[in-house]
């Protein structure tokens, strides 16, 4: 029994020498005991959240012209009130703030908004979201190549491939742990060792609004906390700052070619079409 016993101190202290430390990808003072960010205040969202890739998350807005000849933006929004499981507004349980996601055309069109996050590596990410309607499906993507995003097979992320399997037949959804998530064709999953880059993005593929409430994202390589509106390297004089252009997803390009861009120039942003 002794000897057993020992085996098994062994074999413990061996895990715990061998566990990979994680670190919260948000500054831990903004986030709850368990390492979730709520986007409850403003300020959050302002710090967190925005159109290029100096942003910690980047947000997408909708992929296809509305009646108006606009493309719909995700809308920031540290005051609006979240559903619960049943579908009340304010019920019990509820959250507060939210990134609001525009809808997509039409049921599994796969164009509506959404958020992509830059990560050195990735160890853990949960995503807490709600809506006007049940929560059926949202599109996952991911790559490990920067600038390209391989869509998660929808037949193991639940929700788009037929048979339409439902991701949840609830209003109000903690989705956690995506990066086990695996494409049944490539192999591809979001979880990355450290050092492996790795690209991330959830977008809404229902015609309902989404609101995407909270966010739990930990990685094995220490990033830096942004200050302020999260945005690195602002210049004051807007005048006399370069012109730079970002597609949908974040990366910098040309923006040359035809289609919908970021245009920023200094602390300015705006969206442009190229045509």
């Amino acid at each position: 029994m002794k000897k057993f016993l020992l085996t098994i101190a062994a074999f413990a202290a061996f895990t715990a020498a061998n566990a990979q430390e994680t670190y919260n990808y948000f500054d831990p003072a903004d986030c709850d005991a368990d390492g979730w960010l709520w986007f409850d205040t403003q300020a959050k969202l302002d710090k967190y959240c925005g159109y290029t890739s100096d942003f910690k998350i980047i947000l997408s807005g909708a992929q296809y012209e509305g009646n108006d000849g606009q493309y719909a933006d995700c809308v920031l929004d540290g005051t609006i009130v979240g559903y619960d499981k049943e579908g009340n507004q304010g019920g019990a349980g509820s959250w507060t703030g939210a990134i609001i996601t525009p809808q997509a055309k039409s049921y599994g069109s796969q164009n509506g908004g959404g958020i992509i996050l830059s990560l050195p590596d990735l160890a853990e990410f949960s995503v807490a979201m709600s809506a006007d309607a049940r929560i059926r499906q949202m599109v996952l993507m991911g790559s490990k190549e920067a600038g390209t995003a391989e869509r998660i097979d929808m037949g193991i992320v639940t929700g788009f491939a037929f048979p339409f399997t439902s991701l949840t037949s609830d209003f109000q959804y903690s989705w956690n742990n995506l990066q086990n998530l695996k494409n049944q064709n490539t192999g591809l999953t979001l979880a990355s060792p450290k050092g492996t880059h790795v690209t991330a993005g959830l977008f809404n593929d229902m015609t309902s609004e989404v609101l995407i409430q909270g966010i739990k994202v930990f990685t094995y390589t220490k990033t830096d906390y942004p200050e302020g509106s999260g945005v690195a390297g602002i210049v004051t004089d807007d005048s006399d700052a370069p012109v730079e252009f970002f597609n949908m997803q974040g990366v910098k390009v040309s923006g040359d070619e035809p289609g919908l861009y970021i245009r920023r120039q200094g602390s300015k942003t705006s969206k442009i079409i190229v045509k």
